[in-house]
């Protein structure tokens, strides 16, 4: 609904309430009307009466006039006493209306969210600034409140136009951003069933499949991939992301056939390609040494086994509803890429939660690979992972052993400022 719209309907409500009180009073003054009318023709009546009384010799002559005062009298009497009436009952009238104006301007206000609505328009108004920050890179600058104020814009503009692919999409990618994996899977999906033909819309798709790693996702990202080769079988962007969603599923033979295709034009010290190769090496050995039919042998795995437990401190800040998200990152470099993570609806405490190389968030990358590991444990009002003031945590320190399997005791004992 745009301003003019808004300003029309509230005008009309306000006329509405107005009448509603002006009617009774308009209607009572008409029947006084009236009244004073009949009244009039009623004395007028009177007196044609004792006129021919008095020539049939039934009054006297001062009967008559003394009756024919009197009656005058009296509607003189009646007739100021209704002005009167009128004058008293106008001025609980105006301020009767003006009561129930402002009640009803108040009672608008705060079941149709005017603040919400006025923020609504102050993010519609900053989304160009807000674009351009977004485009020249500058991710790193954005504030809690530009990421609000850029997702509520463009959900506005969604709802005047729900059929625009890209505003989907890039609320999707957002989303992404954020770490709202299910919105922002929902929000491409409504892109993609718009345009279906929109090539990027199905490049997109199958990123957001893969961040889950969900084993139902990553096929449907496999399917949807081979779709795009089958159009462009030289694009290598979608070979390497074919060779990535088949080492996450342990397609051996998918994620060598894209791998190949792609490997040479890597650069030479790419993170990337190090981690399929070691993921394809893994899958490769694994299939000669088990045999069809077997479950893998547990034994010589590397993981972390975390009894999550909370202080005295925070155990009255706990939220009713969130989520409590558990992940390791390496304590020796820079690198914030979390090894393992395990998201999970907000559990009873203690919790016992185990990390290994089947919560790796890309293939090759795990706790195997890491020799320290920074140990976290946040409860979130929400599945965004990127902290945010107010949030419960824990965090401590391990010696990770290769092939081996530690537990150890975390507890969250700190609200992030």
């Amino acid at each position: 609904m745009s301003w003019s719209e808004f300003y029309i309907v509230v005008s009309g409500l306000i006329t509405l309430v107005v009448l509603l009180i002006m009617f009774p009073w308009l209607r009572r003054a008409n029947h006084a009307k009236s009244d004073s009318l009949n009244n009039i023709q009623i004395v007028k009546q009177r007196l044609a009466e004792l006129e021919r009384e008095a020539r049939e010799g039934l009054i006297s002559e001062h009967d008559k006039r003394q009756a024919s005062d009197e009656l005058k009298l009296a509607l003189v009497d009646e007739t100021h006493f209704e002005h009167e009436r009128k004058g008293k009952a106008t001025i609980p009238v105006i301020i009767g209306a003006i009561l129930a104006l402002g009640a009803g301007i108040i009672v608008y206000a705060q079941v149709n969210h005017l603040s919400e609505v006025d923020r609504a328009q102050q993010a519609i108004s900053s989304l160009p600034a807000l674009s351009e920050k977004l485009s020249s890179g500058n991710m790193q600058d954005f504030t809690g409140d530009d990421v609000a104020n850029l997702a509520l814009a463009i959900r506005t503009r969604l709802r005047e136009a729900p059929e625009d692919d890209k505003g989907w999409m890039y609320l999707g990618r957002l989303q992404m951003s954020l770490g709202q994996d299910a919105q922002a899977l929902e929000a491409i999906q409504r892109a993609l069933a718009i345009d279906p033909q929109n090539r990027q819309n199905r490049i997109t798709y199958a990123q957001a499949l893969m961040v889950s790693g969900d084993e139902a996702q990553l096929k449907e990202a496999q399917r949807q991939l081979q779709l795009l080769l089958r159009a462009n079988p030289g694009n290598d962007n979608i070979a390497l992301m074919m060779a990535v969603a088949s080492a996450q599923l342990g397609d051996a033979k998918n994620t060598r056939q894209y791998f190949d295709q792609v490997k040479d034009k890597l650069p030479a010290d790419s993170e990337m390609a190090r981690r399929i190769t070691a993921r394809l090496d893994e899958l490769e050995q694994r299939a000669l040494t088990v045999p069809t039919g077997s479950t893998q042998d547990q034994a010589g795995e590397t993981g972390v086994t975390l009894t999550i437990n909370l202080s005295d401190a925070v155990v009255g800040q706990v939220p009713e509803q969130g989520y409590l998200i558990v992940f390791a990152q390496d304590a020796l470099s820079d690198n914030r890429m979390p090894a393992a993570v395990v998201k999970m609806p907000l559990p009873s405490f203690p919790v016992t939660v185990t990390l290994t190389g089947d919560n790796a968030m890309i293939p090759g990358y795990s706790l195997a690979q890491l020799q320290r590991a920074r140990l976290t444990a946040r409860i979130s009002v929400d599945e965004d992972v990127a902290p945010a003031p107010g949030e419960l945590q824990g965090q401590l320190t391990e010696e990770i052993g290769q092939g081996e399997m530690i537990s150890r005791e975390l507890i969250i004992d700190k609200e992030l400022m």
